[in-house]
């Protein structure tokens, strides 16, 4: 496992484009790696068989351990670890086991018959009958409640893709070690509906994208942020760490993941360079290629859910930020 990153210290197999015994020629990806919510793609050193993989798919390995074995030859043998060497260590024979008692389960013979189609232990049956008979009712009533259980357990279990688990442990972590409180405002967005469809050609013509109300958010909490620099910081070391760049977190829903690629200085752009790097980095992110890079050294995050017809959201912080702001849908109103 390569280190892709001063940070890195696991990375989780993503995908292999190539199969055991694949001939692979030096420069060839082979293999997908997954850092945080970035995934690189790992490039043969030289030219060789592809021997044996270590790793699956989904797994998380740690720096510098093998991942795979690339040989000259398939026939080529594969270095194995020796197993340390077992000292004979000298055991007392068992004290001889007691015969156990047996213990005689009084229940009816139509009971034992039932038991036995449905397969059920009887010491496990409790008797009502007398002196604690089993009777083919108890044994009705034992077998409905095991259905019963079986019932209750049965699921189905969903695999979390590595982004998923990514942000499952941030926002744990987020919820954990930063204290929450939720403001909320209703504006008029009339004017921000009008700018729009004013900008749409202009933006359209100078970058080639269509311009969305996220691009136009960002832009507005950008300059909001250089007014009120205190809400562009982190809390570290009992100390409050405002950060001179803005860089926005587009928050963007990839399938169900969740990624939050990095417009940087988002104050100095012009919306229409807003537009198209919003535009790449989902167009990135949707083909999973994001560079852990733009991932990294956000300074704030937008989150705008409003094109799924929400009202409000109570988002979490994207650690280690100091604030978040959660954009809801846009509503005529009388």
């Amino acid at each position: 496992m390569p280190k892709l990153d001063q940070a890195m210290e696991y990375g989780t197999i993503g995908a292999w484009l190539k199969k055991e015994g694949d001939k692979v020629e030096k420069g060839e990806v082979i293999v997908e790696i997954y850092v945080e919510k970035a995934t690189f793609g790992i490039e043969a050193e030289r030219s060789g068989y592809l021997r044996k993989i270590l790793h699956e798919e989904g797994e998380t390995v740690k720096v510098g351990e093998a991942i795979a074995y690339l040989a000259d030859s398939m026939d080529e043998p594969i270095p194995e670890e020796k197993p340390a060497e077992e000292k004979a260590e000298v055991v007392a024979p068992p004290p001889e086991a007691k015969p156990e008692e047996r213990v005689e389960i009084k229940a009816s013979p139509r009971a034992r018959k039932l038991a036995q189609e449905l397969g059920i232990d009887l010491s496990k049956v409790k008797g009502t009958g007398p002196g604690g008979r089993i009777t083919e009712k108890d044994v009705l009533a034992y077998a409905k409640q095991l259905e019963k259980e079986r019932k209750e357990e049965e699921y189905e279990l969903i695999p979390l893709s590595h982004i998923r688990r990514v942000t499952a442990r941030r926002m744990a972590e987020s919820k954990k070690t930063i204290p929450h409180y939720y403001v909320g405002i209703e504006v008029d967005a009339s004017e921000l509906v009008k700018l729009r469809q004013t900008l749409i050609p202009e933006v359209e013509k100078i970058a080639g994208v269509r311009l969305g109300y996220d691009d136009l958010i960002i832009k507005a909490v950008a300059l909001a942020l250089k007014e009120f620099p205190i809400l562009n910081s982190s809390y570290e070391d009992d100390k409050v760490k405002v950060f001179s760049r803005i860089n926005v977190c587009a928050a963007m829903a990839i399938g169900d993941e969740l990624v939050t690629p990095v417009i940087r200085d988002a104050d100095k752009k012009r919306i229409s360079e807003i537009a198209r790097e919003r535009s790449e980095l989902m167009k990135k992110a949707q083909e999973h290629k994001l560079e852990i890079e733009e991932l990294r050294g956000g300074t704030f995050t937008v989150s705008n859910v409003g094109a799924f017809g929400v009202d409000w959201l109570a988002a979490v912080i994207n650690p280690p930020q100091a604030a978040i702001l959660s954009v809801a849908s846009i509503k005529d109103k009388p």
